[in-house]
């Protein structure tokens, strides 16, 4: 490959536009992108109403610009308009072919596991953990188990949430008044799920305090007696698997007996059978837009998606990502181990260091760090 062929490709398709802002602005010459706009609102389902979050303007703004009866600042209206036209261009030529969802085999894992959770809960429900670092595609696997089963509902978490913001998540999900305290709104959630079958699934769960926990236990699984899924990294088991005759963790003992299941991905991951994702789903993930990867390529993929702490698969999506902006992949049709190393050297990943690409031998295998390979 020639030096920076990947950079040159990133940068090429960084500077493609479908519409630039007129030097000045009228309802004449902005007709063009009021159409573009139509176009994108029909695309992608939204409203005027979303178009004017996006853009930070009013609804009626963005209406009247549709008509071309807007008779404010029009060009700096165009310009934010231009900027998410030219923004949506760009990604849908990133992601263009790529299968948003693939049924892989740790997709049917996370599957049996919610439906593990669910047969084991009858009087009360039970509790499923799905373990595992950045890049194993949970979210995506809960996200559309989520849209495939209406009963459930997903809802991911952060670091801010207190237990009141974390009920309040929940509560908006089910439609109720998530106002008052947090007492009030337990009573107001248990009435609800305890008459609804439903399964609850919380990602981005690792910051849960022990605390958390033990209310989520209460008023989701003992009270609501819904099955209850939680998604994490280590930290997150971590927590749950403490001791419960540590001060301040005595409720884990009721926790962890109301577990029907875990589900470690970074287990599976270590092992030597080749990992959580066979060539298959490799070939299924990274296959598209009528580019192939060959035999040593998708070892690679498997390689790094067996690497701890290195973004795993989210960061094979961004070098394949990458890869396919190049002249050399568009030319040949073909992704190998050489162009995937290749692809990490240019990108300057920042965790470059931690993935087991950084030398290939002559048989084209790539080889795993000592770290790595235990």
């Amino acid at each position: 490959m020639e030096p920076n062929n990947i950079q040159n490709g990133l940068q090429n398709e960084a500077q493609r536009l479908i519409e630039r802002v007129p030097e000045n602005a009228n309802a004449e010459n902005t007709r063009g992108i009021a159409d573009a706009l139509r176009v994108l609102m029909q695309e992608k389902q939204v409203s005027q109403a979303t178009v004017a979050k996006w853009v930070g303007y009013s609804a009626s703004t963005v209406s009247d610009f549709l008509r071309g009866t807007y008779c404010g600042d029009l060009g700096k209206v165009c310009n934010r308009i231009v900027n998410i036209l030219n923004e949506s261009y760009r990604r849908q030529g990133a992601t263009k072919d790529r299968k948003p969802y693939v049924e892989t085999s740790v997709a049917l894992a996370v599957m049996e596991l919610i439906r593990r959770v669910e047969s084991f809960s009858d009087d009360e429900g039970m509790i499923g953990l799905v373990i595992g670092d950045g890049g194993h595609g949970k979210s995506i696997c809960l996200r559309q188990y989520a849209k495939a089963n209406l009963n459930s509902l997903y809802i991911q978490l952060d670091g801010t949430m207190t237990a009141l913001a974390l009920f309040r998540a929940i509560g908006k999900e089910l439609g109720i008044d998530t106002t008052g305290v947090l007492s009030d709104l337990a009573v107001r959630l248990i009435e609800v799920l305890r008459h609804r079958h439903l399964v609850v699934m919380l990602d981005e769960a690792s910051g849960l305090k022990v605390r958390q926990l033990n209310q989520l236990r209460q008023v989701i699984v003992v009270k609501g007696k819904c099955p209850l899924i939680l998604a994490g990294n280590q930290n997150l088991l971590h927590t749950v698997m403490q001791p419960a005759t540590a001060r301040g963790c005595e409720s884990l003992d009721q926790f962890t007996s109301r577990m029907a299941g875990v589900l470690n991905l970074d287990e599976r991951a270590a092992q030597p059978d080749g990992g959580l994702y066979t060539p298959d789903d490799i070939r299924k993930l990274y296959e598209y837009g009528g580019v192939r990867l060959t035999t040593d390529g998708v070892n690679a993929l498997r390689r790094i998606g067996k690497t701890p702490q290195s973004g795993r698969f989210r960061t094979c999506s961004i070098i394949i990502a990458a890869l396919h902006s190049s002249g050399v992949v568009q030319e040949k049709g073909l992704i190998d181990a050489k162009l995937i190393c290749e692809a990490i050297r240019q990108l300057k990943l920042p965790v470059a260091e931690r993935l087991p690409v950084s030398t290939i031998r002559q048989d084209r295998e790539i080889e795993v760090p000592a770290a790595a390979a235990g």
